[in-house]
């Protein structure tokens, strides 16, 4: 198993930082590799199954997760069905509020049938970045 965090900061408020993260179906506008698209309810709700497809170019894999805890401003979502190379997946959404800025908090604990540093550099990494960069995008329209 192999867990890395990424911390985010951004110019906003905890509460609209937050709010953007409760609905799974923001991954489909925000993720330009892989494509992803959500299959039915996409709340991020303690009991919910997340359900997406994954796209690289013309194949699809199916991606399907539970959210097994969701609190304050925090939820986990645990990798029921995943695509290869992937054998768990347990990610962490949390957001905090330091010296008046919202922080996006990702705590990814994963393993992999590849070696687990290379997914985390070459897969994981640029996703996440390619993801705060949306959000940004987002937040300063």
């Amino acid at each position: 198993m192999r867990q890395f965090d990424v911390s985010t900061t951004f110019d906003t408020s905890s509460e609209q930082l937050w709010a953007l993260l409760q609905d799974a179906s923001l991954l489909t506008e925000l993720t330009t590799f892989p494509q992803v698209t959500l299959l039915g309810d996409g709340a991020s709700v303690e009991g919910n199954r997340i359900r997406l497809q994954i796209g690289v170019g013309p194949v699809t894999f199916p991606w399907h997760s539970h959210i097994t805890i969701a609190g304050e401003q925090a939820f986990c979502d645990q990798g029921v069905k995943l695509p290869f190379p992937f054998k768990r997946f347990c990610h962490v959404h949390r957001v905090e509020t330091r010296a008046g800025k919202a922080v996006m908090v990702d705590e990814v604990t994963f393993d992999s049938y590849l070696p687990n540093v290379l997914i985390e550099h070459f897969v994981l990494r640029p996703m996440f970045k390619s993801r705060a960069d949306a959000f940004q995008n987002i937040l300063n329209s």
